[in-house]
C-alpha cells in the first residue's frame, strides 16, 4: 500500500549515510580511499537477509522491507556498474581523508629486477608462470585475490597482491627492469586498463594477452598490447601439437588421390 511505498522511499534516502559510514570505517582500518570507496559502494544497499529475519520476527513489516530491499538494489546496481569512473572523478576529494599509515595489503609495489611479469594467476596465468620459471629466474606475478596470492606463495611462486584496476597501484609502481608482461586476468576491463597504463608509464616492452573473443582481442590491441591470442584457438593448437608428439604424420597422398 501507500505506507509501504513511503517507508521504502524514506529508507532509500538514508542509503547515502550508510555508504558514508562504511567509507570512514574502511579508512579507520587504514585502507586507501579507493578501497574504502569501492567497498562502501558495494555495501550501499539493504541486505535480503533482513527479509528472513523479518519473516520470523516482524512479519507485519515484511512487505515494506521487501520493497525497500528491491529499491536499494535498483539504486546500488548502476552505481556499482560505474564505480571506477565515479572514483576517478571523486578521488581528489576522497584521498585527503586517508590515514598516513597503510594496511599491509595497500603498500606500494616495486618489481625490483623483475624481467617478466604475469598479471592474473588463475589457471592460464599459473600455467604460464610454471612454464616460464624453468628458464626465467627474474619472474614475478600479480593477483588481486589475497587468498589466491597466499596459496601461490605457499606453493613457492613469487606472487604479490595488486589490483590492475587500481589507479593508485599504477601511480606507485616501480618497474626498472621489466621487459615483458603477460595479461592473464579473466576480466577484459582489467586487461585494457593494464595495457593502457603500461604504455602510459612509458613501458616499451612486449605485452601479450589471452581472450575468449575476437572483438576483445582487437580492443586489447588498441589498448597497447602487442599480441592477443584467442584462448580456445591456442588450446586447439596445443592439443594438436601433443598429438603430433605421439602420432607421426601420415605420408602424403599420391597426386591422383589428393583432395
Amino acid at each position: 500500500d501507500t505506507h509501504a511505498i513511503i517507508f521504502a522511499v524514506v529508507a532509500a534516502l538514508v542509503l547515502p549515510l550508510k555508504g558514508i559510514l562504511f567509507f570512514f570505517l574502511m579508512l579507520l582500518f587504514r585502507l586507501r580511499a579507493r578501497s574504502g570507496f569501492l567497498t562502501s559502494l558495494a555495501l550501499t544497499n539493504y541486505s535480503e537477509f533482513g527479509l528472513i529475519v523479518a519473516s520470523i520476527a516482524l512479519p507485519e513489516w515484511l512487505v515494506p522491507l521487501a520493497i525497500t530491499v528491491a529499491l536499494s538494489f535498483l539504486i546500488s546496481a548502476p552505481l556499482n556498474r560505474f564505480a571506477h569512473p565515479l572514483y576517478e572523478r571523486l578521488s581528489h576529494r576522497l584521498t585527503p581523508f586517508e590515514s598516513m599509515r597503510r594496511h599491509p595489503d595497500e603498500q606500494p609495489v616495486s618489481l625490483d629486477d623483475t624481467r617478466v611479469l604475469v598479471m592474473g594467476m588463475g589457471r592460464t596465468g599459473t600455467s604460464s608462470y610454471d612454464w616460464l620459471k624453468a628458464t626465467e629466474p627474474r619472474l614475478m606475478a600479480l593477483d588481486s585475490d589475497p587468498a589466491k596470492v597466499a596459496q601461490h606463495q605457499h606453493e613457492g611462486r613469487n606472487v604479490i597482491f595488486a589490483d590492475a584496476e587500481d589507479n593508485t597501484f599504477w601511480e606507485s609502481l616501480h618497474m626498472p627492469s621489466l621487459e615483458a608482461v603477460i595479461l592473464a586476468m579473466s576480466d577484459i576491463e582489467a586487461k585494457l586498463i593494464a595495457a593502457r597504463m603500461l604504455r602510459k608509464l612509458g613501458f616499451t616492452g612486449y605485452i601479450v594477452a589471452h581472450t575468449m573473443y575476437a572483438d576483445e582481442a582487437d580492443r586489447i590491441h588498441d589498448a597497447g598490447a602487442d599480441d592477443a591470442y584467442l584462448t580456445m584457438s591456442e588450446t586447439g593448437v596445443a592439443l594438436a601439437s601433443h598429438l603430433l608428439e605421439r602420432v607421426p604424420p601420415a605420408p602424403p597422398l599420391p597426386p591422383g588421390e589428393a583432395s
